[in-house]
C-alpha cells in the first residue's frame, strides 16, 4: 500500500469522490428549494395559471401561450396546455402530477398539465447562473485534487533532474536522499539508488585523481636521477653527444609532461582556487606573445598581437598565464609554416573580456571539437603526435578558465585553421 502505483490510484479515486461531492453540494445550494416548488405547484396557483394561459391563447394565439409556458418553466414548474382532443403528451423526463381543466365560451375546453422537474432534468430548469456555479465548483475541486497528484509525482522528478544536472557539471558531492523522503515507495528507492551511484562515481574519480597525482610525484625522482646520469655520461662521451642530446630532449619533454599532470591534478582537486588578485590581462598576453614569437621565428612561423584593450581580471596570474601560453603554443605548433598565429584581446560586453587565438593550420574535424579539451585526447591526422604536444595544454586551459568563472570554446575558421576563444569576467575600470 506504499507503492507509487497504489498512491496514484488512490489519488484518482479520491479526486472522483471529491468531484461528486462538490457537484452534489453545488446542486443542493443552487437548486430551488422543495418548499418553494410545492408552493408554486399548489391547486390555486395552477388554476390561476390555467386561466391565464387560456386568456393569452385568445389574445395572442399559440405563440403567446408558448412564451408564457416558457416563462413558467423558469420558475421550476414545467407545464403543457392541451385541448381535450389530445390524448398523449411528451413528458420530457418529467413526472406529471397535476392537471387543471378550463372551460371557455363556445364550448372549448383546455387542460393545463404541470410537472415538477426531477432527475437530471432538474438541472436544466434552474437557469444558466445555477448551472455555471455548479460547473465552477466541479472545476475548482478537480483542479485542486489534480494539483496535489501532479505535485506528488513531479516533485521527486524535479529533484532528481536538478541532481543529475549538477552531477553532469562535475559536482560529485550532490545527494538527494534527504529530500526524497525516507519512505519505501519507488521514488525514495530511486533517490537512494542515485546516491549510491553518485557515491561510487565520486570514489572512482577521486581515486583516479589521486593516482594521477601520486604517479606524477613518483616519476619526478627517477627523472632527477636520469638527469644526473645524463650529466655524468656527457663528461665521458667526449665529442659524441648526439644520442645524449636526444635523451636530454626526451627527458625535458617528460619533465614538462609531469609538470602539466601535477598542475591538472591540483586543478581537479580544487587546491588551486585560493589565489585571487587583480591582474592586468594585457600584460600577460603581451608577455606570452613575445615569448611565443621568439620561439616561432626559428620554425618559420610568427605570432602577431592584432588587437588589445584595457582589461583587469581577478584570479591567479600563474594559472592564467599558463592557460594563455598553452593555447598560443598549441596554435604555433599547428599553424602552417610561413603563416602567423593571430592573437587579439577585446572587450566582450560590459563585464567580460575575450582572448582570441587563431592559427592557419588544418583545423579539427567538427565531430572532434567537443573532445579536444579532454586530457590526452588526440584528433589523429589533423594534429599528430609529431607536433610535440602531449594533449594536456587545452585541458589545462579549460580547467583554468572554469576555476575563474570563464569559458573556452574552439571552432574551425572558414579560411582554414582553428580559433580558440577564452572569455573571462572583467573588473570595471
Amino acid at each position: 500500500m506504499r507503492g507509487v502505483f497504489v498512491k496514484i490510484l488512490l489519488w484518482f479515486w479520491t479526486s472522483l469522490v471529491l468531484v461528486a461531492l462538490a457537484l452534489e453540494l453545488a446542486i443542493t445550494a443552487t437548486t430551488t428549494p422543495v418548499e418553494v416548488r410545492i408552493a408554486r405547484f399548489s391547486d390555486s396557483v395552477l388554476s390561476g395559471r390555467a386561466r391565464e394561459a387560456v386568456a393569452i391563447l385568445d389574445r395572442d394565439g399559440p405563440a403567446g401561450v408558448a412564451r408564457f409556458l416558457d416563462q413558467l418553466e423558469r420558475t421550476a414548474v414545467a407545464a403543457r396546455a392541451l385541448d381535450t382532443g389530445q390524448t398523449e403528451m411528451e413528458a420530457d423526463g418529467q413526472a406529471a402530477v397535476k392537471a387543471r381543466a378550463v372551460a371557455v365560451s363556445g364550448g372549448r375546453r383546455y387542460v393545463l398539465v404541470a410537472a415538477v422537474p426531477v432527475g437530471i432534468t432538474r438541472l436544466l430548469h434552474d437557469g444558466p447562473v445555477a448551472q455555471l456555479l455548479r460547473l465552477l465548483a466541479v472545476m475548482v475541486t478537480a483542479a485542486a485534487a489534480c494539483y496535489g497528484l501532479a505535485r506528488y509525482v513531479t516533485r521527486p522528478l524535479a529533484i532528481l533532474r536538478g541532481a543529475t544536472r549538477a552531477l553532469a557539471r562535475g559536482d560529485l558531492a550532490v545527494r538527494v536522499g534527504s529530500t526524497m523522503g525516507r519512505g519505501a515507495d519507488e521514488f525514495a528507492e530511486l533517490g537512494r539508488d542515485f546516491d549510491r551511484m553518485a557515491g561510487r562515481l565520486d570514489a572512482l574519480v577521486t581515486a583516479e585523481r589521486r593516482l594521477l597525482r601520486d604517479i606524477s610525484h613518483e616519476l619526478r625522482s627517477p627523472l632527477a636521477r636520469l638527469n644526473v646520469a645524463l650529466g655524468l655520461a656527457r663528461q665521458r662521451a667526449g665529442d659524441d653527444q648526439g644520442a645524449l642530446d636526444r635523451i636530454e630532449r626526451e627527458a625535458d619533454r617528460l619533465n614538462s609532461l609531469i609538470g602539466q599532470l601535477l598542475m591538472l591534478a591540483r586543478m581537479e582537486s580544487g587546491t588551486t582556487s585560493a589565489v585571487r588578485e587583480t591582474i592586468d590581462l594585457i600584460a600577460i598576453v603581451h608577455e606570452v606573445v613575445e615569448d611565443a614569437a621568439f620561439e616561432a621565428k626559428s620554425r618559420g612561423r610568427a605570432v602577431q598581437l592584432t588587437e588589445t584593450c584595457d582589461a583587469l581580471v581577478r584570479g591567479d596570474p600563474e594559472l592564467l598565464r599558463s592557460a594563455v601560453e598553452n593555447v598560443v603554443r598549441n596554435a604555433v605548433r599547428h599553424t602552417r609554416e610561413g603563416t602567423a598565429v593571430e592573437v587579439s584581446l577585446r572587450r566582450e560586453g560590459a563585464a567580460g573580456v575575450r582572448i582570441r587565438v587563431r592559427d592557419h593550420g588544418s583545423g579539427v574535424p567538427e565531430a572532434a571539437l567537443p573532445y579536444i579539451f579532454q586530457p590526452f585526447y588526440r584528433v589523429g591526422d589533423a594534429r599528430e603526435r609529431g607536433t610535440g604536444g602531449v594533449g594536456l595544454g587545452l585541458t589545462i586551459a579549460h580547467r583554468t578558465l572554469k576555476l575563474h568563472d570563464g569559458t573556452v570554446r574552439a571552432a574551425n575558421v572558414a579560411g582554414g585553421g582553428l580559433v580558440v576563444e577564452l572569455t573571462l569576467p572583467a573588473l570595471q575600470i
